[in-house]
């Protein structure tokens, strides 16, 4: 929603992309595979802004009711302990 003098990117490592904030752009992926697992090629974090200010806005879509199916607890799924 704005653009960032320098940093700011947001990164994703697995696959080595990095996508610049530039004002009236906006990215969007699907971070869930077919079966409802999510995709570790889709995380993705955030550089520090070094100069300048970045704001953004997020919007989460849901697919097929997918929120009331997958339950949402605080214990970690066994394939990310080894992150």
């Amino acid at each position: 929603m704005s653009d960032v003098p320098q940093g700011g990117a947001t990164v994703f490592p697995v696959i080595g992309v990095a996508l610049k904030p530039k004002k009236g752009t906006a990215a969007f992926w699907y971070n869930l595979h077919a079966s409802g697992d999510g995709d570790k090629l889709t995380r993705h974090a955030a550089c520090p802004v070094l100069a300048g200010s970045k704001w953004v806005s997020n919007k989460w879509i849901h697919e097929r009711g997918q929120e009331f199916l997958r339950s949402c607890t605080l214990e970690r799924p066994a394939e990310d302990l080894t992150a």
